[in-house]
């Protein structure tokens, strides 16, 4: 089974239990923290996915870098995927968990990226136009790339509109090189 069910798979189970126990935003803000933890420290992913590792060495770390800011069912789970020698899903397990706690809310993550900062007035403006088209609650990112010249490319989901000026000027540059 490839790394990504498995992951579904633990991350749907924990999501279920969470929600029974009215715990979800607990373990919502810690898969937040793991996640923000394996981005940061390639380390503990790499330790995570050696094969050779013990499965208690693994938990032993999780637990010691976790136990203090994370629920305790957030460790049960830890111990769980350890003890199941599949502590190398747990990034990933991670993410699926936060992508069922945004469909769970009625939450649609989008970003923004354009040439120049956006003012207020224009992120809510994308903002209202994200969640008229979804009907959902929007979070909205934005970031600055000056590269783009220009406009903007908004994402939404697996959605992406790009109306940036770099873009434009290499579609009418192939355009004329296809012409000549």
């Amino acid at each position: 089974m490839s790394d990504f069910k498995v992951a579904s798979r633990y991350a749907r189970s924990v999501f279920d239990l969470a929600v029974e126990l009215q715990k979800v935003g607990n373990i919502y803000r810690d898969m937040q923290l793991v996640q923000r933890v394996s981005a940061e420290n390639r380390k503990l992913v790499t330790l995570l996915n050696n094969p050779i590792i013990r499965y208690d060495f693994k938990l032993r770390v999780l637990t010691r870098i976790f136990e203090k800011h994370v629920d305790p069912l957030t460790i049960k789970f830890f111990n769980l995927i350890a003890r199941k020698n599949r502590a190398s899903v747990l990034p990933e397990v991670s993410r699926v968990f936060l992508d069922l706690y945004d469909e769970h809310m009625g939450i649609v993550r989008a970003s923004v990226t354009s040439a120049v900062a956006l003012t207020d007035q224009i992120k809510k403006e994308f903002e209202e136009l994200v969640a008229k088209e979804t009907g959902k609650k929007v979070e909205m990112e934005t970031t600055i790339d000056e590269s783009m010249l220009g406009g903007y490319v908004l994402r939404v989901g697996d959605k992406q509109i790009d109306d940036s000026l770099k873009t434009k000027l290499n579609n009418l540059r192939r355009e004329l090189k296809h012409r000549h």
